[in-house]
C-alpha cells in the first residue's frame, strides 16, 4: 500500500484548467489487483466535501465506481495535518473489511487531495492463519522428532541396565547362576561385584551348612552315650536320664534343621518342581497307611516350581502329608496352585476328613512337641518343623477347617509357575 501511494504522488499531474483534467496520472500503480473488479486491493485519490464524505478524485477499477470512506478521527487529523500518513480500518465496496492507508497530499496547484491505498484483511489473515499453520506443523514435527530422539537415546542408554536387571531377576528365579553378558565399561564393574557377592552367598550358605553338621555330630555323639548308659541301668535315675535325653535329641534335631533350613533360606537360584515331589510323597503314604485305604485327590497347577531347595520341600510336603495321613479316615485332598494375590508365591493346601481341630487347638498344635492326642504316634514335631522351614522362606502356615470335614492346612511359599517344566 506504500508502494501504491507513492506511486500515485509520483505520477499526479495537475492541468492549467484548459483541455487538460485538472488532476491526472501519468502511469497507474502496475499491480493488475487494481484492474479487477471487487478484488480486494483498491487506490483512490479524493477529497472531502461539505458534508464529511470522501469523494474519489480518481479511483481504481477494481472500486467500480465506489469510494472509500475514513473514519471521522483521520478526517480531522488529515485537516489539522497536511503531512504525514495514517493507518486505519474501513469497509470496501464489497462488504468487505479493509486496511487503508492515508496520506493527505497538497497538490502543486495547491488542491488538497487525500491518497489512499486499501487491502482486503481477509487475505492477510488467511496467510496468518497459513503461516500459523504451518509454523505450528512444523515445531510440533521437530518437537516429536526431538523427544523421540530424546526417548530413543534414554532407552537405548539404559538397555544395559535393563539388561542387568533381567540377569538378576534370572538369578533369583533360578534360570541362572550368574550375570553374564558383556557390558559398557560403566556398568561392568557393577556386573563383577553383582558375581562376587552371589559367589560370597553361596559360600556362606555352605560354610553354615558344614557348621550345623559339625555341631550336630559334637552334640549327638554325647548323648548318644548317655541314652547306652541309661539303657544298660535298671535305676530310676537312669529313667530320667533316658527321658530327658530324648528330650535333648529332639530339641537338638529340631534345632539344627531349623539351622540349615534357614541357611537354605538365603540360598538363591534353586528351583523345585512340586509335581515331582508332592506325587511321590502321596504314593509313599499310601503304602505306609494301605490299612486305611486313603483316597488321594491331587490337583497340582501345571508347571507350578518351589524356589527353594527339594529337600525342604520334600520335608515340609512329608510332614504334611503323614500328619493327614495319621488323622484321615478315607480321603485326603491336595492342591498347589499359583498365589493369586502375590505372583512370587504359591500356595499348597492339605485337607482330610478326620476329627479336625478346634480354633482354640490351632496354637497349641504349632508348638515344639505339643500332642493333643497322646494315643496317636508321633513327637509332636511335624507342623512345627513345616512352620519353621516356612518362615525360613518367608513364607507362612495356617491351619483352618478343611471342607471334607477335617483339618485343612495351608501352607504359602516363595514359587511361581514355571513354563517348560
Amino acid at each position: 500500500m506504500e508502494n501504491a501511494i507513492t506511486a500515485l504522488i509520483s505520477s499526479a499531474e495537475t492541468g492549467d484548467g484548459s483541455a487538460a483534467p485538472e488532476i491526472y496520472l501519468t502511469r497507474e500503480p502496475i499491480d493488475p489487483d487494481y484492474q479487477r473488479s471487487l478484488s480486494g486491493r483498491y487506490w483512490m485519490i479524493g477529497e472531502y466535501q461539505d458534508d464529511g464524505t470522501l469523494s474519489a478524485i480518481l479511483a481504481s477499477r477494481s472500486l467500480s465506481g465506489e469510494s472509500i470512506q475514513l473514519p471521522p478521527n483521520v478526517q480531522a487529523a488529515i485537516e489539522n495535518q497536511s503531512q504525514g500518513e495514517f493507518r486505519t480500518a474501513s469497509t470496501g465496496p464489497d462488504s468487505e473489511q479493509l486496511r487503508v492507508l492515508a496520506r493527505p497530499v497538497i497538490l502543486p496547484n495547491g488542491r488538497s487531495v487525500v491518497m489512499v491505498a486499501a487491502a482486503d484483511v481477509a487475505e492477510q489473515r488467511r496467510d496468518i492463519r497459513r503461516f500459523t499453520l504451518i509454523s505450528t506443523l512444523l515445531m510440533l514435527l521437530v518437537s516429536g522428532g526431538v523427544v523421540g530422539a530424546i526417548f530413543w537415546q534414554v532407552r537405548n542408554g539404559l538397555r544395559p541396565l535393563f539388561t542387568l536387571q533381567q540377569k538378576v531377576a534370572d538369578i533369583r528365579e533360578g534360570r541362572a547362576e550368574k550375570v553374564d553378558g558383556t557390558y559398557p565399561s560403566e556398568i561392568a564393574p557393577l556386573a563383577d561385584e553383582l558375581n562376587t557377592l552371589i559367589n560370597h552367598n553361596k559360600d556362606v550358605v555352605e560354610r553354615a551348612r558344614t557348621h550345623v553338621s559339625n555341631l550336630a555330630h559334637g552334640l549327638k555323639t554325647p548323648l548318644a552315650v548317655l541314652q547306652n548308659e541309661a539303657k544298660s541301668s535298671k535305676s530310676g535315675l537312669s529313667d530320667i536320664v533316658k527321658r530327658q535325653t530324648e528330650t535333648m535329641k529332639r530339641q537338638v534335631d529340631h534345632h539344627l534343621h531349623r539351622a540349615r533350613a534357614a541357611a537354605r533360606g538365603q540360598a538363591i537360584g534353586v528351583i523345585t518342581p512340586i509335581e515331582d515331589t508332592i506325587i511321590p510323597i502321596a504314593r509313599t503314604m499310601e503304602r505306609i497307611y494301605r490299612d486305611k485305604d486313603i483316597d488321594f485327590d491331587i490337583d497340582i497347577a501345571k508347571g507350578l516350581v518351589f524356589r527353594g531347595e527339594k529337600r525342604d520341600l520334600d520335608e515340609m510336603a512329608g510332614n504334611l502329608l503323614d500328619n493327614a495321613s495319621k488323622w484321615t479316615k478315607s480321603k485326603i485332598r491336595v492342591l498347589a496352585f499359583p498365589s493369586d494375590d502375590d505372583e512370587t508365591q504359591i500356595v499348597f493346601h492339605v485337607e482330610d476328613n478326620g476329627p479336625g481341630l478346634e480354633k482354640d487347638e490351632y496354637e497349641e498344635a504349632l508348638k515344639r512337641g505339643a500332642r493333643l492326642d497322646e494315643t496317636t504316634p508321633g513327637t509332636g514335631f511335624g507342623l512345627p518343623i513345616v512352620d519353621d522351614l516356612a518362615r525360613a522362606y518367608k513364607g507362612t502356615l495356617s491351619l483352618g477347617r478343611a471342607g471334607i470335614g477335617g483339618l485343612a492346612v495351608t501352607l504359602r511359599l516363595p514359587g511361581r509357575v514355571e513354563k517348560g517344566v
